[in-house]
């Protein structure tokens, strides 16, 4: 049985666009940017077993999804998976062991819950995740 995969997180809770100021604002979604190492090949080298565990990711249960595959040629996969408020998106690189994510939901709790559920589908050694607030307002007050 493989063991927990390591999983590091690192949050960016300023805005660039501030010059790195903190502000109270009220974000649209949550962004997890995902790098999955050591994925078996056989998970990322086609498109059905791409879509069978985006499914399993997206809800746990596979319906009421949209999701669309490419099959690269010999192998490699890119999706796009979408649930109601969620969004995922994939890119493969079998021969790597390596995936590339981006998972969008409208809240933070749903982002990792569909994070978790994509790490027990496929199977990575090690997680790397980039959480970012998207569609913070900026006020710059008056001018």
């Amino acid at each position: 049985m493989r063991a927990t995969p390591v999983c590091q997180i690192d949050r960016l809770d300023v805005i660039p666009a501030q010059g790195g100021r903190k502000e109270a604002s009220f974000p649209v979604t949550t962004h997890l940017l995902v790098e999955m190492w050591r994925a078996p090949f056989q998970v990322l080298a086609r498109a059905d077993e791409v879509e069978r565990a985006l499914r399993f990711s997206g809800n746990g249960q596979g319906d009421q999804a949209d999701i669309v595959t490419y099959q690269f040629q010999p192998f490699g996969v890119s999706a796009k998976a979408t649930f109601g408020d969620a969004h995922i998106f994939i890119h493969t690189w079998p021969e790597n062991g390596y995936a590339a994510v981006d998972i969008f939901a409208a809240t933070e709790e749903g982002a990792y819950a569909i994070l978790d559920r994509m790490q027990k589908a496929f199977r990575p050694s090690y997680v790397h995740v980039v959480e970012v607030k998207r569609g913070n307002l900026i006020s710059e007050g008056e001018t």
